[in-house]
């Protein structure tokens, strides 16, 4: 169980790291961008561009936000408040560990996004364009380092958005015990509540009568 609740605790930690942080730096970032004006005149294919790298980069973030926010909260609460015991604890792990791969993906695509809007920002407000010429090279550089970077991680952690397919901290010779009720509902359940000595409150620790 001490093995389980560290791998919950590890992916709750990922998902509030990406939807607390970065993806609401972002998605204010693009919000702000989003209430500014395009000037007249600008060329349409790129104020097209820019609108549609903009508004996906925020609408990833608006969907890493709300996801993360509702993992944090489902996932230890199947593994805390589950009424299936330790399978019930299993079960919260595995779901954690299958949408992480989602949410990583779509927070990747945010950032490729942002970068993409920060690029035409350049043109749709120029100035020279030696100056918008050597900006976006500058961008499209930190975004390919960045990029870079990510993949010799994945490469070296252990796989895509660190998921560790191979790698599993349940142990396999208790696995007969999942199916083992917990013992809270199970006694609130078969026995009378006026033979008890605790009274029973689904889904949480009981307390003395």
């Amino acid at each position: 169980a001490d093995i389980r609740q560290k791998e919950v605790d590890f992916y709750t930690n990922n998902f509030w790291v990406w939807g607390s942080t970065s993806s609401v730096i972002m998605a204010g970032f693009m919000f702000d961008t989003l209430t500014q004006e395009i000037p007249e005149g600008t060329n349409e294919v790129l104020s097209m561009v820019y609108l549609a790298f903009t508004s996906l980069c925020l609408s990833l973030d608006m969907c890493v936000i709300t996801w993360t926010i509702l993992l944090c909260m489902w996932g230890p609460e199947l593994a805390l408040r589950g009424t299936d015991g330790m399978k019930a604890f299993n079960d919260s792990v595995a779901f954690l560990k299958s949408e992480q791969s989602r949410v990583y993906a779509a927070f990747v695509a945010s950032v490729v996004a942002y970068f993409g809007s920060s690029c035409t920002l350049l043109w749709v407000y120029p100035s020279r364009n030696s100056v918008n010429t050597m900006g976006t090279f500058l961008l499209l550089f930190a975004l390919l380092m960045i990029m870079y970077i990510q993949c010799k991680l994945d490469v070296e952690i252990g796989g895509w958005g660190n998921i560790h397919e191979e790698v599993d901290g349940q142990i396999k010779a208790f696995s007969a015990f999942d199916n083992i009720a917990d013992l809270d509902t199970y006694v609130a359940l078969s026995i009378p509540e006026e033979a008890q000595a605790t009274s029973y409150q689904k889904g949480m620790y009981a307390q003395t009568a």
